[in-house]
């Protein structure tokens, strides 16, 4: 049986073990896949955005609408989502503006390797904005999520970013119902007003793959990484809260379905997070092939067909793509 992506290529469920030398192989040499200067016929307009139609697939009211309050393990309190993949003028954003006051700390979502960064910028004053493209502070993670490696930028930060190129931190911890506990993860930033920013807010972006920073953007070094992802657009990532979204199993309800031969929507969604074949809930044959082939995967101890609670929380933290109650 083959684990296959939900996105565009089949996958094995080792490549989504999550640690620190498993991201770091997912990125490539500096300058790999990032182009050292912007399309020259990419029109960019506010906060350095491109001038080019919001929707997706032809739709204007895809996605999280602006207004909306987004819960996070990123920040600790619901924010307001001042912008979303477009701008109220209908023009491409194609990332979040989260609403967070200045000093706030904005927490990893999940295990990820700093993969770029930049600091020392100050915080505009009240009332000015020095433009578009002016140096920010920003940070680049690299993340392995339903085993592909996305990137996510966080910009506009306060100086004093409080982690190093090359570190790996840590998401959240996860309560025993099942739940991220927002600001449990390593503090990556402080959300500021730096750059070209009218208010204190965090811009987030989320990409596919995890290109290192190459060197200047469209006019400073600060600026390089989303002008020129934006050129790509195959490679943004869409929402992204598809980074520290987490389904939740019951541990019981599986191991109930398992023991019973019935079925249960908890079998279900184990085998969707995982990218199984067949996504149904039933407790069959092939759902004990595939939590053999899972133990195998993780090289967890015990390659019974058993889907007992500590496999499924062993399994739940190497890819950090589901909890588990």
């Amino acid at each position: 049986m083959n684990l296959r992506s939900s996105r565009t290529k089949t996958l094995t469920l080792a490549t989504s073990v999550l640690i620190a030398g498993t991201i770091a192989a997912t990125i490539p040499v500096a300058g790999a896949g990032v182009s050292a200067s912007p399309n020259p016929g990419l029109s960019l307009g506010e906060d350095g955005e491109a001038l080019a139609p919001g929707t997706r697939a032809g739709r204007a009211d895809v996605g999280t609408p602006a207004g909306s309050m987004i819960a996070s393990p990123s920040w600790v309190v619901a924010a307001r989502l001042n912008a979303g993949w477009a701008y109220s003028s209908g023009n491409a954003h194609r990332a979040w503006d989260v609403g967070l006051w200045t000093g706030t700390a904005v927490y990893a979502p999940r295990r990820s390797v700093v993969i770029g960064l930049n600091d020392g910028v100050a915080n505009n004053a009240p009332g000015f904005n020095p433009g578009s493209n002016a140096p920010s502070n920003w940070v680049l993670l690299c993340s392995v999520v339903r085993g592909a490696p996305i990137s996510t930028l966080w910009q506009h930060l306060s100086p004093g970013v409080p982690v190093t190129v090359g570190q790996t931190v840590e998401g959240p911890r996860i309560g025993s119902d099942g739940k991220a506990i927002a600001g449990t993860g390593t503090v990556i930033g402080y959300s500021g007003n730096t750059g070209n920013s009218t208010g204190p807010h965090l811009h987030l972006a989320a990409f596919k793959g995890c290109a290192a920073p190459s060197g200047p953007g469209t006019s400073t070094a600060a600026a390089w990484s989303r002008y020129n992802y934006l050129n790509k657009p195959e490679t943004l990532f869409w929402e992204p809260s598809r980074v520290w979204s987490r389904p939740i199993v019951d541990a019981a309800a599986i191991r109930t379905a398992y023991r019973t031969k019935k079925g249960s929507p908890h079998i279900k969604t184990l085998r969707t997070v995982v990218g199984a074949e067949t996504r149904g809930g039933k407790a069959n044959q092939r759902f004990q092939v595939l939590v053999k082939q899972l133990k195998t995967q993780i090289n967890y101890k015990n390659r019974n067909a058993k889907p007992t609670k500590v496999f499924l929380q062993t399994l739940a933290n190497a890819t950090q793509d589901f909890s588990v109650r």
